[in-house]
């Protein structure tokens, strides 16, 4: 038995209230009267039981009790829900998306799902489970076990996945599952329709158990972080799909988990959508946004970004030979040419190519140069191939060059000897070409554009994000120079690790995530599919072919409410008539 409107239970208060009455209602002390008037009706009460007598002298007490529980009971709406023909294998199909996290009364759709899996599997003591998760891909957690504990032990571990819901490809799972055999598939989700189920197949039988009321909702429709001229802005959408205004407050933390602006609280009317923007943030790699509102589905009041992604603007000085503007632009990278005089006016997240010394010098990272001030030292040299990751896409071949410009005393080798190196690197990435291309074959040779590939990739590495992914989503990322991935939370608890060739499987819980490899670091972002933005509600019913009985009906909730009625309406009748006979109690 179950009941629809298990909040009435409230009224519980109305015969706790007569109760406390007849607690406190006005005593009256027995007294023997010495009359022949009383003898017969002393002497029915000595020839009856304590019990009995209690019984009548308080039977209009209990009547009212009695009438009160069954108002409170009827008021719950009682019902019992047939759940199809019982058969011998009992196939479990649970929808672990985000929108089961919606709340009824303050209790996730999951939690109230989970509890009538449970009972379900009691009542069909003595079959076979199937358990099958309809996450976004689907999953057998349980197969045709005769054990019901280990049935109830694989539902209570059910756990949000968070991904859209494949419930197609988990149906025609269960479909497999009952093998051509009599079986009941139950799905537990939000909202399903009869053309949603597979092709009727005789003997299977589909209980689809829904969400009964749609909650109120307020989510976090888009969330970006842009790169603007005055440093870096997030925007922000954010949608009311109820049916009354609410007031949002909005935060923004950084990957950190510190707060990146002041708070806003913004009003959104039923339906409508407003945008905010937060602009002049401090440099972040990722943010989140939070927005209370005390709607019923909590789990899109969250979003998360990361910055940046994809290659970095490359200015070529104009006077460069060449070699140098072909093999650039042979890489695929966004080339703009300056004159030595607009230098001042580079931006500085810009990859800059340069044969100015002074130019060099003046800036702090993603910066080439070619040659240096003064003259080369004028003796052939053959330079070795070299191991460093700038060089890991090149062929391995030795490089000629009739001279080279003196080393800087502050910089580490790359390729060459320590004494006399063609290209050095500083501490904060620059890197020195010490020749001119003209000195060198290295411009007519395959590696020279896939080392200005390299040192563009690299650079642009420095601030990208690995990007957002949906949740336990795979797909590749630009490879580490230094082997394979790890995956740690923002809070640098580890999770995974992924090989250098392979791809990066994200988190089924959305949030900020991080991704190293050596001294290399990259954030990704685990969001809500846009499906789960939006909760549904719809009917419970029963289809499918029951084998001989030919196909099911839409399942009906039996609710005794005539027999209730009934009974209160028999119970006031005897109330009636025992105070007519007897009066009130005493």
């Amino acid at each position: 038995m179950g009941f629809g409107s298990i909040g009435m239970i409230w009224t519980l208060v109305i015969p706790a209230i007569v109760l406390l009455y007849y607690f406190f209602r006005k005593k009256y002390v027995e007294r023997t009267v010495p009359s022949v008037l009383f003898w017969e009706e002393s002497r029915k009460h000595t020839e009856s039981s304590p019990f009995v007598s209690h019984l009548s002298r308080n039977a209009l007490f209990y009547l009212q009790m009695a009438a009160l529980l069954l108002f409170v009971l009827l008021l719950m709406k009682p019902g019992i829900t047939s759940s199809g023909d019982s058969s011998g294998h009992l196939i479990v199909v649970a929808d672990t998306s985000a929108t089961m996290l919606a709340e009824e009364n303050g209790e996730p759709l999951i939690k109230r799902h989970k509890a009538r899996m449970e009972s379900l599997i009691r009542d069909h003591e003595g079959a076979r489970f199937t358990v099958i998760r309809a996450g976004g891909t689907p999953e057998v957690l349980l197969q045709a076990s005769e054990k019901m504990d280990e049935a109830l032990r694989t539902v209570r571990s059910l756990s949000p996945t968070y991904a859209h819901q494949d419930l197609a490809a988990a149906l025609s799972l269960a479909g497999t599952a009952a093998g051509g055999e009599h079986a009941n598939v139950h799905v537990f989700t939000d909202a399903a329709a009869p053309e949603d189920l597979p092709a009727a197949v005789p003997g299977v039988v589909y209980s689809v158990h829904a969400a009964s009321d749609l909650p109120d909702n307020v989510s976090v429709g888009q969330f970006g972080i842009a790169q603007g001229k005055d440093g870096q802005s997030a925007i922000a959408v954010v949608t009311n799909g109820s049916k009354a205004d609410y007031e949002v407050a909005l935060s923004l933390e950084d990957e950190q988990g510190n707060p990146a602006v002041e708070s806003r609280v913004l009003t959104v009317g039923s339906g409508e959508s407003e945008r905010v923007v937060f602009d002049g943030l401090p440099p972040v790699r990722g943010l989140k946004l939070t927005a209370e509102s005390g709607d019923g589905y909590p789990a899109d009041n969250i979003a998360h970004a990361v910055s940046g992604g994809g290659e970095l603007p490359v200015f070529v000085e104009a006077g460069l030979h060449e070699l140098v503007h072909k093999a650039l632009q042979a890489t695929g990278a966004d080339v703009t040419a300056y004159g030595r005089e607009e230098a001042e006016q580079l931006p500085e997240e810009a990859i800059v190519v340069t044969g100015s010394e002074e130019t060099f010098l003046a800036r702090r990272g993603r910066t080439v140069l070619f040659g240096r001030e003064g003259n080369p030292e004028e003796n052939p040299v053959f330079i070795p191939a070299s191991d460093d990751p700038l060089f890991a896409f090149s062929p391995g071949e030795e490089i000629y060059a009739a001279g080279l410009y003196p080393p800087f005393e502050d910089m580490e080798s790359v390729a060459g000897p320590e004494s006399n190196p063609l290209v050095q690197r500083a501490a904060d990435g620059r890197i020195a070409v010490l020749a001119d291309p003209s000195m060198t074959d290295w411009p007519l040779r395959p590696s020279f554009p896939l080392f200005l590939w390299s040192v563009i990739d690299s650079y642009s590495r420095e601030q990208s994000g690995a990007g957002t992914f949906l949740p336990g989503e795979s797909r590749p990322v630009t490879p580490s120079l230094e082997g394979g991935w790890q995956l740690f939370t923002a809070g640098g608890e580890y999770m995974a690790e992924f090989g250098a060739a392979g791809a990066v499987t994200a988190p089924d819980q959305p949030g900020l995530y991080v991704l190293r490899s050596g001294t290399e670091e990259r954030y990704l972002a685990v969001v809500l599919p846009d499906e789960e933005r939006t909760v549904q509600a719809g009917p419970s019913f029963t289809a499918g072919e029951r084998g001989e009985g030919g196909k099911a009906g839409p399942a009906e909730k039996r609710e005794p409410v005539l027999l209730f009625v009934l009974l209160i309406l028999f119970l006031i009748l005897a109330e009636w008539e025992v105070q007519r006979r007897h009066g009130l109690s005493y």
